[in-house]
Protein backbone atom coordinates (compact mmCIF):
# COMPACT_ATOMS: atom_id res chain seq x y z
CA UNK A 1 0.00 0.00 0.00
CA UNK A 2 1.35 3.40 -1.03
CA UNK A 3 0.55 6.66 0.72
CA UNK A 4 -1.97 7.47 -0.98
CA UNK A 5 -3.84 4.16 -0.48
CA UNK A 6 -3.04 4.96 2.93
CA UNK A 7 -4.57 8.02 2.99
CA UNK A 8 -7.80 6.78 1.77
CA UNK A 9 -8.07 3.77 3.91
CA UNK A 10 -8.06 6.42 6.55
CA UNK A 11 -10.76 8.17 4.84
CA UNK A 12 -12.58 4.98 4.28
CA UNK A 13 -12.29 3.97 7.90
CA UNK A 14 -13.39 7.26 9.34
CA UNK A 15 -16.46 7.13 7.39
CA UNK A 16 -17.26 4.04 8.46
CA UNK A 17 -17.15 4.98 12.34
CA UNK A 18 -18.83 7.72 11.72
CA UNK A 19 -21.89 5.07 10.62
CA UNK A 20 -20.64 2.97 13.52
CA UNK A 21 -20.12 5.14 16.17
CA UNK A 22 -22.34 4.45 19.08
CA UNK A 23 -24.14 1.52 17.26
CA UNK A 24 -24.09 -2.30 18.59
CA UNK A 25 -24.42 -5.03 17.24
CA UNK A 26 -26.04 -8.61 18.05
CA UNK A 27 -22.40 -9.96 17.85
CA UNK A 28 -19.12 -10.12 20.14
CA UNK A 29 -18.21 -7.46 22.77
CA UNK A 30 -14.60 -6.49 22.22
CA UNK A 31 -13.77 -6.40 25.93
CA UNK A 32 -10.54 -5.93 28.04
CA UNK A 33 -11.74 -9.58 29.38
CA UNK A 34 -11.90 -10.97 25.67
CA UNK A 35 -9.20 -9.60 24.24
CA UNK A 36 -6.46 -10.22 26.74
CA UNK A 37 -7.95 -12.65 29.86
CA UNK A 38 -9.56 -15.35 27.55
CA UNK A 39 -6.94 -15.30 25.21
CA UNK A 40 -4.01 -15.73 27.50
CA UNK A 41 -6.39 -18.96 28.99
CA UNK A 42 -6.85 -20.37 25.68
CA UNK A 43 -2.99 -20.48 25.66
CA UNK A 44 -2.63 -21.90 28.71
CA UNK A 45 -3.87 -25.28 27.43
CA UNK A 46 -0.97 -25.75 25.42
CA UNK A 47 2.08 -23.16 27.09
CA UNK A 48 3.78 -23.45 30.38
CA UNK A 49 3.39 -20.00 32.43
CA UNK A 50 6.78 -20.28 32.66
CA UNK A 51 7.91 -19.34 29.24
CA UNK A 52 9.00 -16.10 28.85
CA UNK A 53 6.44 -15.14 26.28
CA UNK A 54 3.58 -16.63 28.58
CA UNK A 55 4.61 -14.21 31.47
CA UNK A 56 4.67 -11.43 29.03
CA UNK A 57 1.54 -11.75 27.50
CA UNK A 58 0.50 -12.01 31.27
CA UNK A 59 2.26 -8.88 32.62
CA UNK A 60 0.58 -6.56 29.54
CA UNK A 61 -2.71 -8.39 30.14
CA UNK A 62 -3.19 -6.89 33.17
CA UNK A 63 -1.29 -3.50 32.48
CA UNK A 64 -3.59 -2.94 28.88
CA UNK A 65 -6.73 -4.35 31.07
CA UNK A 66 -6.78 -1.57 34.00
CA UNK A 67 -6.20 0.75 30.91
CA UNK A 68 -9.34 -0.64 29.11
CA UNK A 69 -11.50 -1.02 31.93
CA UNK A 70 -11.25 2.83 32.89
CA UNK A 71 -12.34 3.45 29.63
CA UNK A 72 -15.46 0.98 28.97
CA UNK A 73 -17.02 3.57 31.63
CA UNK A 74 -17.55 6.07 28.93
CA UNK A 75 -19.07 5.84 25.87
CA UNK A 76 -17.77 8.62 23.29
CA UNK A 77 -15.19 6.14 21.98
CA UNK A 78 -17.03 2.78 21.31
CA UNK A 79 -18.93 1.46 18.65
CA UNK A 80 -19.28 -1.06 15.68
CA UNK A 81 -15.92 -2.33 15.06
CA UNK A 82 -14.57 -4.36 11.81
CA UNK A 83 -11.17 -5.46 13.90
CA UNK A 84 -9.66 -7.06 10.70
CA UNK A 85 -8.98 -4.19 8.47
CA UNK A 86 -5.89 -4.77 6.33
CA UNK A 87 -5.00 -4.57 2.89
CA UNK A 88 -5.70 -8.50 3.25
CA UNK A 89 -9.22 -8.02 3.39
CA UNK A 90 -9.83 -4.93 0.92
CA UNK A 91 -9.90 -4.26 -2.90
CA UNK A 92 -8.40 -0.99 -4.37
CA UNK A 93 -9.00 -0.16 -7.37
CA UNK A 94 -7.27 2.71 -9.02
CA UNK A 95 -5.91 3.87 -6.14
CA UNK A 96 -8.98 5.08 -4.74
CA UNK A 97 -11.66 3.28 -4.63
CA UNK A 98 -11.75 1.00 -1.83
CA UNK A 99 -13.99 -1.98 -0.76
CA UNK A 100 -13.83 -3.56 2.62
CA UNK A 101 -14.89 -7.36 2.58
CA UNK A 102 -14.25 -9.82 5.45
CA UNK A 103 -16.55 -9.19 8.17
CA UNK A 104 -16.13 -12.52 10.43
CA UNK A 105 -14.73 -10.51 13.33
CA UNK A 106 -16.96 -7.50 13.38
CA UNK A 107 -18.43 -6.65 16.79
CA UNK A 108 -18.52 -3.40 19.71
CA UNK A 109 -15.53 -2.16 21.04
CA UNK A 110 -13.48 0.66 21.04
CA UNK A 111 -13.24 2.43 17.77
CA UNK A 112 -9.50 3.70 18.01
CA UNK A 113 -8.78 -1.00 17.85
CA UNK A 114 -9.38 -0.99 14.35
CA UNK A 115 -6.56 2.09 13.88
CA UNK A 116 -4.37 0.03 16.33
CA UNK A 117 -5.02 -3.05 14.31
CA UNK A 118 -3.92 -1.70 10.79
CA UNK A 119 -0.93 -0.06 12.14
CA UNK A 120 0.51 -3.03 13.56
CA UNK A 121 0.32 -5.16 10.70
CA UNK A 122 1.61 -1.90 8.55
CA UNK A 123 4.15 -1.87 10.92
CA UNK A 124 5.29 -6.05 9.94
CA UNK A 125 5.32 -4.86 6.75
CA UNK A 126 7.41 -2.18 6.36
CA UNK A 127 11.33 -2.81 7.08
CA UNK A 128 11.84 0.82 6.96
CA UNK A 129 10.69 2.33 9.36
CA UNK A 130 10.55 6.17 7.82
CA UNK A 131 8.55 4.29 5.22
CA UNK A 132 6.15 3.52 7.57
CA UNK A 133 5.86 6.44 9.43
CA UNK A 134 5.33 8.30 6.82
CA UNK A 135 2.40 5.90 5.70
CA UNK A 136 1.40 6.22 9.10
CA UNK A 137 1.09 10.23 8.78
CA UNK A 138 -1.26 10.09 5.67
CA UNK A 139 -3.35 7.39 6.78
CA UNK A 140 -4.00 9.76 9.77
CA UNK A 141 -4.66 12.33 7.37
CA UNK A 142 -7.18 11.05 5.67
CA UNK A 143 -8.74 9.56 8.74
CA UNK A 144 -8.87 13.29 10.43
CA UNK A 145 -9.70 15.10 7.33
CA UNK A 146 -13.27 13.17 7.91
CA UNK A 147 -13.59 12.30 11.57
CA UNK A 148 -11.82 13.54 14.71
CA UNK A 149 -8.82 11.44 16.49
CA UNK A 150 -8.23 12.36 20.00
CA UNK A 151 -5.63 12.83 22.13
CA UNK A 152 -6.74 9.84 24.47
CA UNK A 153 -7.33 7.90 21.53
CA UNK A 154 -4.06 8.24 19.98
CA UNK A 155 -1.91 7.17 22.83
CA UNK A 156 -3.73 3.91 23.40
CA UNK A 157 -3.10 2.55 19.67
CA UNK A 158 0.39 1.27 20.98
CA UNK A 159 -2.11 -1.15 23.79
CA UNK A 160 -4.80 -1.31 20.88
CA UNK A 161 -2.40 -3.25 18.30
CA UNK A 162 -0.89 -5.38 20.56
CA UNK A 163 -3.86 -6.48 22.67
CA UNK A 164 -5.51 -7.32 18.62
CA UNK A 165 -2.41 -9.59 18.03
CA UNK A 166 -2.88 -11.25 21.49
CA UNK A 167 -6.75 -11.75 20.81
CA UNK A 168 -5.58 -13.71 17.26
CA UNK A 169 -3.10 -15.80 19.25
CA UNK A 170 -6.02 -17.06 21.62
CA UNK A 171 -8.13 -17.20 18.39
CA UNK A 172 -5.43 -19.71 16.82
CA UNK A 173 -4.90 -22.09 20.25
CA UNK A 174 -9.21 -22.12 20.53
CA UNK A 175 -9.10 -23.14 16.99
CA UNK A 176 -6.40 -25.58 17.33
CA UNK A 177 -6.30 -29.10 16.42
CA UNK A 178 -4.29 -32.35 15.32
CA UNK A 179 -4.26 -30.43 11.62
CA UNK A 180 -2.54 -27.50 12.78
CA UNK A 181 1.62 -28.16 13.32
CA UNK A 182 2.46 -24.18 13.28
CA UNK A 183 1.05 -23.48 17.36
CA UNK A 184 4.19 -24.20 18.80
CA UNK A 185 7.12 -22.79 21.16
CA UNK A 186 8.95 -21.27 18.23
CA UNK A 187 5.69 -19.76 16.76
CA UNK A 188 4.92 -18.60 20.07
CA UNK A 189 7.96 -16.56 20.72
CA UNK A 190 7.97 -15.28 17.25
CA UNK A 191 4.24 -13.92 17.30
CA UNK A 192 4.93 -12.69 21.09
CA UNK A 193 8.73 -11.11 19.41
CA UNK A 194 6.47 -9.38 17.52
CA UNK A 195 4.16 -7.78 19.69
CA UNK A 196 7.64 -6.76 21.84
CA UNK A 197 8.94 -5.40 19.16
CA UNK A 198 6.32 -3.48 18.42
CA UNK A 199 5.50 -1.86 22.00
CA UNK A 200 9.47 -1.06 22.29
CA UNK A 201 9.20 1.05 18.92
CA UNK A 202 6.26 2.50 20.25
CA UNK A 203 8.03 4.22 23.69
CA UNK A 204 10.21 5.80 21.68
CA UNK A 205 8.11 7.45 19.19
CA UNK A 206 5.25 9.72 19.11
CA UNK A 207 4.40 8.88 15.69
CA UNK A 208 0.22 9.11 16.18
CA UNK A 209 0.13 12.54 17.49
Amino acid sequence: MNNYNCFEMGSLMARFHDITSHKKIDRTNYNSELLLSDSYKQLMQFFSEDLDEMKYLKKIGMEFSKTFQGLEQTKFQKGIVHLDIWHDNVSVKNDKEITIFDFDNCGNGFLFLDIGYFFIQLFYIESDKEVYESKVKSFLSGYRKVRELSEQETKLIPEAGASIFAFYLGVQAQRFDWSNIFLTENYLKMFVGRIKSWMEYNKEKNTYS
